[in-house]
């Protein structure tokens, strides 16, 4: 009994079963056929994932792993002491999973603002799929990152959003790994004005996460994030 209990809590297997209990979870339980995305072309390629539109929804967008970019693919391409890092650590999915999780345990009035509200997992033929909200401009068009827009002139309205967007980062304690322009989208919902909204990147990049415990330890994290975050826009006007 005692080595069954020992496997079974060992890092690597809670890993594999908890990919496999999100794997199995199907957004609608009425259909158990996993969506299918392997013929569609993807609106958006990052550095870890796709992203696809909704099959049957407009409004959601659908986040899976790069099949060249899996947590075993990730690990087996480093060198030295990063490599004794368990699988979780390069699973971006779960980890995000992980973080909408416990951010919908304790929503709040303005959580959604500036992130993409989450509606759970979903089976495709890529993998485990991250469902979100989906972004577009007043005209139809998709959002551009900062990494793209800074360049191209900050006006009146596009500082504002950044100077709210840092104001409730602050507020609501919101903790990211790094506050990466191509990892915040401008969203022009209305011609004269905008807001930002951070579509990756998110959770905690502490090893031991204090910051999710005592909320000073999270501001100070915040801060100097922001910080940061700032230096990097200066590099791109």
């Amino acid at each position: 009994m005692t080595i069954s209990s020992t496997r079974h809590n060992s890092p690597t297997n809670r890993y594999s079963l908890r990919c496999k209990f999100l794997q199995n979870l199907p957004i609608n339980r009425h259909s158990l056929q996993p969506i299918s995305l392997k013929d569609r072309e993807p609106f958006a390629v990052g550095g870890t994932r796709r992203c696809y539109l909704m099959p049957g929804n407009p409004d959601r967008c659908v986040k899976v792993l790069r099949d060249d970019r899996t947590p075993e693919l990730r690990r087996a391409a480093l060198k030295g002491i990063r490599r004794l890092r368990p699988l979780r650590y390069y699973d971006d999915q779960l980890r995000e999973i992980e973080v909408y999780e416990r951010l919908t345990k304790k929503p709040t009035p303005r959580l959604w603002e500036h992130v993409p509200e989450f509606f759970g997992t979903v089976r495709t033929d890529m993998g485990i799929g991250i469902v979100t909200q989906l972004f577009r401009n007043y005209d139809g068009s998709y959002p551009l990152n900062l990494e793209e827009q800074v360049p191209l002139g900050v006006d009146s309205t596009l500082q504002t959003a950044i100077d709210t967007f840092k104001t409730w980062l602050l507020d609501e304690l919101f903790l990211s790994r790094d506050l990466l322009p191509h990892n915040i989208i401008v969203v022009r919902a209305e011609p004269d004005s905008c807001k930002l909204v951070i579509v990756d990147g998110l959770g905690n990049s502490e090893f031991i996460p204090v910051s999710n415990w005592l909320g000073a330890a999270a501001r100070r994290k915040i801060r100097r994030k922001i910080t940061k975050f700032e230096h990097r826009l200066e590099l791109l006007r």
